[in-house]
């Protein structure tokens, strides 16, 4: 159960693929203490980030993916759903699709109620409307050669929903 304040802000990150949160980038645990909620859309890689963002997180919400271990599949669902101010979400980490073929019709086809999907796997950050559904994917957590780690910031005030996609060094709340 989500507990809420208004407007209320969601950090989403994806594709971490780290060992521990202290390979991220600084600006991920300071922001993850900011918000409402963290919400990870799978491939943690190891359990032991669990962990860390549960305990830094007021709360949090994750999936796993398809190169996390197996602990980390054990404790966190393929897929989540909640609501929050009448709005939708689901969350989830498709191990289908990806470039050069979107994701988005074959997400919006599988969640047809959903307002919103936060989604991971392809590593390209993306905020897009298709057919009144809010789809984003945050993109990778670390930085790559000169592609630099990108979050999601979801913000849900009065029942209407806000996402954009941030570096992770010029990631601010709305």
């Amino acid at each position: 159960m989500i507990r809420m304040t208004d407007p209320f802000y969601f950090l989403v990150i994806a594709d971490t693929h780290t060992a521990s949160i202290e390979q991220l980038p600084g600006r991920i645990t300071q922001l993850a203490k900011e918000v409402d909620c963290v919400v990870h859309c799978g491939d943690f890689t190891e359990m032991r980030v669990v962990q860390e963002l549960r305990g830094l997180a007021k709360q949090f919400i994750g999936v796993y993916g398809n190169t996390d271990s197996p602990g980390v599949k054990d404790s966190l669902p393929y897929e989540a759903f909640f609501e929050i101010q009448g709005k939708k979400i689901a969350i989830t980490h498709p191990f289908f699709g990806g470039p050069p073929w979107g994701l988005e019709d074959e997400l919006s086809g599988k969640y047809p109620d959903a307002d919103v999907i936060l989604f991971g796997h392809t590593h390209d950050a993306l905020v897009v409307q298709k057919n009144g559904t809010l789809l984003l994917n945050p993109g990778q957590g670390y930085p790559i050669f000169i592609q630099p780690a990108t979050v999601g910031i979801l913000k849900v005030t009065g029942g209407s929903v806000e996402g954009r996609i941030s570096s992770v060094d010029n990631a601010v709340l709305f």
